[in-house]
């Protein structure tokens, strides 16, 4: 919508204004079912009261007359709504009018007694409806028919020659009359030019303003002083899920709570479609001109992909002073370690140690090992190698993983269920097998029970919006909703011997390849990571 009003908008600035011409068939039609309305009470009434009156053959004469006259302006009217119903010369059909309305007050006076009838003042009438339908051209031309029509007439037909005066009086009331109405009209027409253009431009205004707000990114939702809705633009229905005819004058119980004053604020926010944003919003109170509150504008945007990336640049900070301190950490521990193993294997070949030493010995042994590993562990995290990306089928790279895995003592009390579809995708094939090695790893650890096996599902394929997508999940016991956003954090783990470093390379890693992953889980109902990959680029 504010793509096609914003294209529209030059045209509505530059477009003529509405003429007062253009409402010239409505006008002639009211004046049409004027001219019937006054025919059919007038004339009809008077036809009606003479014959009723029973004022004797004269009268019955004169009643038979207005009856046929009244018949001839009907037929009149309907040839006339005939052609404005055409449309075609509106001018031409307007001096008609004129001129049907002039004749009908020359018949009428002429049936009714000359100079001394009482419709006399349906010339004034005439003059009237003529600047309505001609303005000033219409006035004048109205009177020059009446006095050309009425004067002769009345001088050559009429039985008793009024007084001169009689005929001055009305001759000059009839000019007086095309004066007043011409003036009238003319400032009608001026009035409606200026209303048109002002229209026009309240209209591109309008447009303009409407534009502007719908194409916003940000959403705009106003609420009047009940705060009831009253207004929620496109990218306001985006961001919430909500059609603008679904909130509008109902209140936003919908939306966070609103402070009663003007402030910034940043909430969880859960939209119509379900999904779960970092809201930010600014409140500001509704002024009308007079500087009373009379509602209040809230502008707010999604902040969830912002607060990711902001994440996503502080765990890269913190990952480089790690990598700094990963060369020396690892020359300080692992040549110490080599130390200690060897002069263990050493001291464990003596022959005069007892069962009891050579089995310490093993412990400290078995317990240098796996110091030694947590360290290259670290060091993988905190100083991965820049993924070599190629063009690769995930389904492959996941297939060859599970086939080493499946021989892994971790995998052998779970059974694994691939779910493997061809899924083109550009990244390091090594770096993707830890990644999955290390997701199946920790599915494997979660699944684990006595009796019957666990289940890890193996899902690959290509994502709707282009890309790979991979999916492992469990049926272990889940993970407590207020352990998932330290999950990826690392050193951080439920388990008692576990190391915390393996969800953190496989984010480090999804990350690297401009990925990303996500994590679901319900307690009790088991665990699904999913891993999507961006497509790759053009050739």
């Amino acid at each position: 919508m504010a793509v096609s009003e914003a294209a529209a908008l030059p045209a509505a600035r530059v477009a003529e204004p509405a003429r007062p011409e253009d409402g010239a068939p409505r006008r002639q039609a009211w004046v049409t079912l004027f001219r019937l309305v006054t025919v059919t009470v007038l004339l009809g009434g008077t036809a009606a009261w003479h014959r009723s009156a029973g004022l004797g053959e004269a009268a019955e004469a004169i009643a038979g007359r207005l009856y046929t006259l009244v018949l001839v302006v009907y037929a009149l009217s309907l040839a006339l709504a005939v052609w404005l119903r055409l449309r075609r010369g509106l001018a031409a059909l307007a001096a008609a009018q004129v001129a049907v309305d002039v004749g009908l007050a020359t018949a009428v006076v002429a049936l009714t007694g000359w100079a001394e009838s009482v419709f006399v003042f349906l010339f004034a009438i005439a003059v009237v409806t003529g600047s309505l339908l001609l303005y000033r051209r219409g006035a004048l031309l109205a009177a020059a028919l009446a006095i050309a029509a009425y004067l002769p007439a009345v001088l050559l037909l009429a039985p008793v020659r009024p007084p001169s005066s009689t005929l001055f009086a009305h001759a000059g009331a009839l000019l007086a009359t095309a004066a007043l109405a011409g003036y009238l009209s003319e400032q009608l027409r001026r009035t409606g030019e200026q209303l048109a253009e002002r229209e026009v431009d309240l209209a591109a205004i309008t447009a303009l303003h409407e534009a502007i707000v719908q194409s916003v990114a940000s959403g705009l939702l106003t609420l009047d002083a009940r705060h009831l809705v009253t207004f929620l633009n496109r990218a306001g229905e985006e961001i919430t899920g909500r059609r603008v005819a679904e909130v509008v004058g109902r209140p936003a119980d919908w939306f966070p709570a609103l402070p009663a004053r003007a402030s910034r604020d940043e909430h969880d926010f859960v939209n119509a479609r379900g999904q779960r944003l970092r809201l930010g919003f600014t409140v500001f109170p509704l002024r009308a001109r007079g500087g009373e509150e009379i509602g209040q504008a809230v502008i707010f945007q999604d902040l969830t992909a912002l607060r990711a990336m902001e994440e996503r640049v502080a765990r890269s900070e913190r990952l480089a002073e790690l990598g700094h301190v990963a060369a020396g950490l690892a020359h300080e521990l692992r040549n110490p370690l080599a130390s200690m193993s060897g002069s263990v294997e050493l001291l464990r070949g003596a022959p005069a140690l007892g069962d009891e030493e050579r089995r310490l010995l093993g412990i400290l042994l078995r317990e240098a090992e796996r110091l030694d590993h947590l360290v290259e562990r670290f060091l993988e995290y905190s100083r991965p190698g820049a993924p070599a990306r190629v063009r690769a089928d995930l389904a492959r790279v996941a297939e060859e993983t599970l086939a080493v895995f499946s021989h892994d003592p971790a995998a052998a009390r779970v059974r694994l269920e691939p779910e493997l579809r061809p899924a083109p995708a550009w990244c390091d094939a090594d770096q993707m097998r830890q990644v999955l090695w290390n997701l199946l790893l920790n599915a494997a650890q979660a699944s684990s029970r006595e009796g019957e096996p666990g289940h890890v599902r193996v899902r690959c394929g290509p994502s709707p919006g282009g890309g790979a997508v991979l999916e492992v999940e469990d049926d272990g016991p889940g993970i407590a909703a207020e352990d998932l956003p330290r999950l990826f954090t690392p050193f951080f783990t439920t388990r008692a011997r576990g190391s915390g470093l393996g969800l953190a390379t496989v984010q480090r890693v999804v990350d690297a390849h401009g990925g990303a992953v996500a994590v679901d889980s319900t307690p009790g109902a088991g665990t699904r990571f999913t891993v999507r990959l961006p497509p790759a680029p053009a050739a």
